[in-house]
């Protein structure tokens, strides 16, 4: 049985939470969202959880072992109860109708659409991956997964585990995008995985060092949830750890994990609580031991004034920032015209990922003709040379679909050695993208690649698969024509095709790889029909006019062992 005295919850006056000179970035639209007195208890004692699905929002109600379901208004509609030593806490859920319950530091189970457990052992968070209806469970040290059936996710034929030797203490969990987002009390942290890239390490710390009290404070029985409509991260910190009535924040992030601002409040006597969105809103459920309710806060407006040291502050963690790239010049192989760059940098590389998705909208099911433009720029720091790129690969969100069906197929020994023109005049009828090519060349005259040169991409084939030929050609310092080719294979999760290219030619002492840049799609007719070797659908959810998903993950590997990874976040629009 959960004890009244709270050790995490929301509690505050706005004045209190924002920084000097800094503005609510989320409006308080209601200060009761749901009408907690028609339940048959006549209250909600401690509303430590909150979710959506079916047209209703569920509200955990502890003490009376219950969960209440109300209308999109707030209007009480049913009860279901939750009989169990402690009582019911976080909810997630999915777009199907299936509603799982935290039985508090106990288990997970299954509310409906039938009373289902979900294996055994302590859980401290649950959440709900609303593409595959996988649910995650953290159990502390690692978070488990299970199908809808129950059955555990497996992998290599054991249960899969995320996390395990990377999280310490985990508390509360969210998943959007093929990502989870952890609290971690240990450290005090957010982590992010993407179980579809690595199951043990994150591929992104949240410290919160940027927020005004400097970094999280206590994220024990936090609550964490992404906004559908922007894929930022709201995270309850608790100012006040063992307090019956703590002070507590609520710190927002963008998708890059930079500080956004903190969102308004005015909790009181609250904790643990839950947090939602439930269309445009944010929810937020509080109320410890006595009289609890939900409060709803309007979209995020950007514009704050925020100061620049904290708003575009970026995570030391992940050393991730946002630039502006210039299109066309040849110190860069920009894709198009300013589009946004991710830059990371470790073990004394830095790589500039950017990308590009047209058109912007597109429909909700089905598919329709798309271009998609990827770029990279590769350096070293402190003015060294960085070392020499042995392959590169660059994942797909499984939204977009690769079809060559009715491509002519271009072979390596059609286009190399080859110039420009010559490529083109045995493989036009294969052209599938365009593109460019930087190198560094240290010897000149055993370079296998171009100082720089103009990037053709060919539908071929590696060893009976489907690959693009990637072709090069350039003068300086003496003609040279380069082909290196993509590997499509398909994959699962958050990304659907895998484009895998090997570089041994680069390995070598002559030079190193600086940058290049792809720009693929095209519609052509087979068969009296038309095609497109591109195509995708925007993976809104219903209700929903916009989303942002993870466009693209590189992986750059290098000689030495050393590999670093970016993923690219865009938005769609429903299209109709």
């Amino acid at each position: 049985m959960r004890v009244r005295v709270s050790y995490f919850a929301v509690v505050a006056i706005a004045a209190l939470l924002l920084p000097a000179g800094g503005q609510a970035e989320r409006v308080l639209l209601s200060g009761e969202a749901v009408k907690a007195k028609e339940t048959p208890g006549g209250a909600i004692l401690d509303a430590c959880g909150i979710a959506s699905t079916g047209g209703r929002i569920y509200v955990s109600d502890y003490y009376h072992h219950a969960i209440e379901a109300f209308s999109p208004t707030g209007a009480f509609e049913s009860q279901l109860p939750f009989n169990s030593a402690s009582g019911p806490c976080q909810l997630a859920a999915s777009q199907s109708g299936a509603l799982y319950a935290n039985d508090w530091h106990e288990g997970v189970r299954r509310v409906l659409p039938s009373v289902l457990a979900l294996g055994a052992g302590s859980a401290t968070g649950v959440a709900v991956d609303q593409a595959t209806a996988n649910v995650y469970v953290n159990r502390r040290t690692y978070i488990a997964a299970y199908e809808p059936s129950g059955a555990p996710v497996l992998k290599e034929g054991q249960p899969l585990t995320v996390g395990l030797g990377t999280l310490g203490d985990g508390y509360g969990l969210a998943s959007f995008g093929g990502r989870l987002y952890v609290p971690d009390a240990k450290d005090q942290t957010v982590k992010v995985y993407e179980p579809a890239l690595d199951t043990v390490n994150p591929v992104k710390v949240i410290t919160g060092s940027a927020t005004p009290q400097g970094g999280f404070n206590s994220l024990i029985d936090a609550s964490v949830a992404v906004d559908p409509n922007n894929e930022h991260l709201v995270v309850i910190d608790n100012l006040q750890p063992g307090f019956e009535h703590p002070q507590a924040a609520i710190d927002e992030f963008d998708s890059k994990g930079n500080f956004a601002g903190q969102v308004s409040t005015k909790f009181t006597d609250a904790g643990p609580s839950g947090l939602a969105f439930i269309g445009a809103s944010l929810y937020a459920s509080a109320g410890n031991a006595g009289e609890g309710g939900v409060l709803r806060f309007g979209p995020y407006t950007s514009g704050g004034t925020f100061s620049a040291a904290r708003q575009g502050a970026a995570e030391p963690s992940t050393q991730l920032s946002a630039v502006q790239a210039n299109a066309g010049s040849s110190s860069s192989p920009s894709p198009a015209a300013r589009t946004q760059a991710v830059i990371v940098q470790r073990s004394g590389i830095k790589v500039s990922f950017e990308g590009k998705l047209a058109p912007k909208k597109l429909p909700r099911h089905g598919s329709a003709p798309v271009r998609v433009a990827v770029g990279a720029k590769i350096a070293g720091v402190e003015g060294k040379d960085p070392p020499q790129l042995k392959t590169i690969s660059i994942a797909i969100n499984r939204y977009g679909h690769f079809d060559p069906t009715g491509l002519p197929i271009c072979t390596e020994r059609d286009i190399q050695p080859a110039t420009n023109q010559n490529a083109l005049k045995a493989c036009r009828d294969s052209l599938v993208g365009v593109g460019s090519f930087e190198a560094k060349v240290l010897l000149s005259q055993q370079s296998p690649f171009p100082a720089e040169g103009k990037m053709y991409a060919f539908n071929g084939r590696i060893h009976g698969k489907p690959a693009i030929l990637a072709h090069v050609y350039g003068t300086n310092p003496v003609p040279t024509s380069f082909t290196f080719p993509f590997e499509l294979k398909p994959s699962k999760g958050t990304y659907g095709t895998v484009l895998k290219a090997k570089l041994p030619q680069a390995t070598g002492n002559s030079g190193y790889i600086t940058g290049l840049s792809m720009n693929l799609g095209r519609n052509f007719s087979f068969k009296g029909k038309r095609r497109s070797y591109l195509s995708a659908s925007c993976p809104a959810p219903k209700g929903i006019s916009k989303a942002p998903f993870s466009l693209a993950h590189a992986t750059f590997d290098f000689k030495g062992g050393r590999s670093i990874g970016s993923t690219l976040v865009r938005t769609c629009g429903v299209r109709g």
